[in-house]
């Protein structure tokens, strides 16, 4: 008999709002290798995914080359499916086609260099959508991609958009609003869909993966105010996976799709969630969270990569992928990320950088032409990253995040004026990015 296939999947982005450079080791100790750790130990003969941007990889092998080592001998064994992104964590809807491809491609050479692999499934930020997304991933050199169930059913069910569907499309999430009550037998949930041109798609959901993450920071004991805390126990989350497996218990599950940072870390948790600013601080129990919740997986099913179960399941053809331009996971938009103060003061710089580098695309170049113009695309990508737009007002992100935006956007007019004065615009905010600001 076919057992339920449960996947879940590790998001690592060091580009993290508020995760300072210094930060960094700590963040991959306490989480990412934790991760490798587990899995190498008591769950090695389990399969998991790691997702990871190619500036994270690129990090890690800066700062913590012995655990890069961990995540390759995981991946080289088949146990870990790594999951691949665009470079800098960019949602790619708020940018050009040619910048998020781009922006993919950097990654690709960064997985070669580091882990011998190009990846076929990639994670796409935030889940941001618009009919071209597919085909920026395809041209990438993907054939997989990561898909929101929420937005899709806001999209295509009319009866679920009046009452989940987030009417303001700058607000942070939709966490303020119900849910519909879903067919937890749903196919698409538990199927591969196509996308068409050989790409395909899975679906995640906050109905399952938020429930998760608010388990993993349940023992936390930073002091929250009580009428605003919500705490998820161990029954919580298996009563969930209980009842979103389906009576039919069928195809796959994905039970975690998010933040790897939670597993050892608070991440972001406690600023996003309850306005407390306590941002990568240590959280020890997490680890061990999760190790229960994975014992009460695999008496359930069994641990599943995405890519072995698109292709050992059927593949949903019928049903037509239609999700709202703009739409993104957590029940909001990629217009969150666009509206910020920070967005609005940065992203002209990056649009204009984009088009003159687009302009020249097919122009002749000297192999030293060409090395400077792939570095101004390389800080034009790095300067496209999400995390100096976010939060939305009235919080923000951190000053590190957007000094270190305009520091790659002046890196980058600077590679292009030293290509030849391809820019007619002058003063970027030229700002170093300074240490003592938080």
């Amino acid at each position: 008999m076919t057992r339920q296939k449960y996947i879940m999947v590790f998001h690592a982005n060091l580009h993290y709002s508020g995760l300072r450079p210094e930060k960094f080791e700590f963040v991959i100790r306490k989480s990412y290798e934790k991760i490798f750790d587990l899995f190498s130990s008591k769950y090695k003969n389990c399969k998991y995914c790691f997702e990871a941007s190619g500036f994270t990889i690129d990090m890690m092998a800066v700062h913590t080359p012995d655990v890069l080592v961990k995540l390759k001998k995981s991946i080289d064994s088949g146990a870990c499916e790594f999951i691949g992104s665009p470079y800098a964590h960019s949602i790619i809807t708020n940018y050009h086609y040619d910048d998020a491809v781009k922006s993919c491609l950097f990654s690709m050479q960064t997985y070669k260099r580091h882990l011998g692999i190009l990846p076929r499934t990639a994670w796409n930020p935030e889940c941001c959508w618009n009919d071209d997304v597919p085909k920026i991933y395809r041209e990438a050199g993907f054939d997989i991609m990561n898909l929101d169930w929420d937005g899709y059913l806001i999209s295509t069910r009319p009866e679920i958009a009046a009452i989940e569907k987030n009417t303001d499309k700058t607000r942070k999430d939709g966490s303020h609003m119900p849910w519909y009550d879903v067919d937890p037998d749903t196919n698409t949930l538990h199927y591969p869909v196509s996308l068409g041109n050989g790409m395909k798609g899975v679906f995640r959901s906050d109905r399952i993966s938020g429930k998760t993450l608010y388990y993993l920071m349940s023992t936390n004991n930073i002091p929250v105010d009580d009428s605003q805390k919500i705490t998820v126990s161990l029954n919580d989350v298996v009563r969930e996976i209980d009842h979103w497996s389906g009576k039919k218990k069928q195809g796959f599950l994905i039970c975690y799709a998010e933040d790897a940072e939670y597993v050892g870390t608070t991440g972001y948790f406690f600023l996003k969630h309850y306005g407390k600013h306590q941002v990568f601080d240590e959280n020890p129990d997490a680890i061990k969270l999760l190790s229960v919740y994975i014992d009460h997986l695999l008496e359930r099913g069994e641990l599943a990569r995405v890519d072995e179960s698109v292709d050992n399941l059927p593949l949903i053809e019928n049903e037509p992928v239609l999700i709202e331009k703009d739409m993104a996971w957590h029940r909001t938009y990629a217009t969150a990320w666009a509206m910020t103060p920070s967005a609005l003061a940065l992203d002209p710089y990056c649009r204009l950088l984009s088009e003159k580098l687009r302009k020249i695309k097919n122009a002749p170049r000297s192999f030293e032409e060409e090395l400077l113009y792939q570095k101004a695309w390389f800080h034009l990508i790095c300067a496209e990253n999400s995390d100096g737009r976010w939060p939305p007002y009235p919080k923000k992100p951190g000053n590190f995040n957007v000094y270190y935006i305009w520091d790659q956007l002046v890196k980058a007019e600077q590679a292009m004026q030293n290509l030849g004065g391809y820019t007619d615009f002058k003063h970027i905010p030229s700002t170093e990015i300074n240490p003592a600001v938080d």
